[in-house]
């Protein structure tokens, strides 16, 4: 295991490299995954060319964190906060079973008037054997409840979406086809999702998290950080806790996790 800090594109990030010679990079930045490559030299996460990594918008790419709102589902900015605060790097202490990084947010109440709640969030990104597995946890340090949305933004590439299916969202195994754009949240699925494509062959499972989102913009959408024929390449499906929020009473925990496991 080898950990270094880096810039890219002049924002600061984190790289975990494993004992098999897959890597993966955070951004200190929304605590970001921008880039999980596997042990064969393979980047199974989309980022887009257009996107600056140093903000000020959050990056089209990788995994962004959304909390505490999704979309825009409550009152304050669009998928939250947390994706453009700066998160802490915590070092390891070498006690950990797996390669990982953690990193870790503090929030105010003052900060955001529209959410006056304090809490802590923490993001665990391990590699593991032949897979990702990201962990968000939230601990809530005030002294009343609080109520919240929860996601993890997965870009995944695909290579071409139009020949890329996806089973476990819909009832009975039915294969969904995403030839179409699509953007839909699948409530109460408690997976494990099966995603083959030209570009991969990946098996998901989440815990803690109710739901998943799965969304492409298709070819008429007209974004200004993503490049022309770009949606082809990706599709996003994350873990989620949107259709119920989660109440959290204090001093309460909630986790929620995130694994992607590669099918050879």
């Amino acid at each position: 295991m080898h950990v270094q800090t880096l810039m890219m594109e002049g924002a600061p990030a984190v790289q975990l490299r494993g004992p098999a010679g897959d890597s993966v990079t955070v951004l200190l930045r929304g605590a970001q995954v921008i880039s999980w490559v596997d042990a064969q030299g393979v980047e199974r996460l989309y980022r887009s060319p257009a996107s600056a990594l140093a903000g000020p918008q959050a990056v089209r790419g990788g995994v962004p964190v959304i909390f505490p709102q999704f979309n825009e589902r409550g009152p304050i900015m669009r998928h939250g906060f947390a994706r453009t605060r700066v998160w802490e790097w915590v070092p390891s202490d070498g006690t950990s079973a797996e390669p990982q990084l953690v990193f870790r947010m503090q929030h105010a109440a003052h900060e955001t008037p529209l959410w006056p709640h304090d809490c802590a969030c923490t993001l665990t990104v391990a590699l593991v054997p032949a897979g990702l597995r990201m962990t968000l946890a939230v601990h809530n340090t005030g002294s009343s409840p609080l109520s919240f949305h929860a996601a993890l933004h997965t870009y995944l590439e695909v290579g071409d979406v139009t020949r890329t299916t996806l089973i476990g969202v819909l009832p009975q195994g039915e294969v969904l086809s995403l030839a179409e754009p699509i953007d839909h949240l699948f409530e109460s699925v408690p997976g494990p999702f099966a995603l083959r494509s030209p570009a991969s062959a990946l098996d998901l499972a989440h815990e803690g998290f109710t739901d998943a989102v799965v969304w492409n913009p298709g070819p008429q959408a007209v974004m200004a950080d993503l490049p022309a024929g770009g949606y082809a390449r990706f599709l996003c499906v994350e873990a989620a806790f949107v259709g119920v929020p989660v109440q959290l009473a204090s001093g309460a925990h909630w986790q929620g996790s995130q694994c992607f496991f590669i099918v050879t």
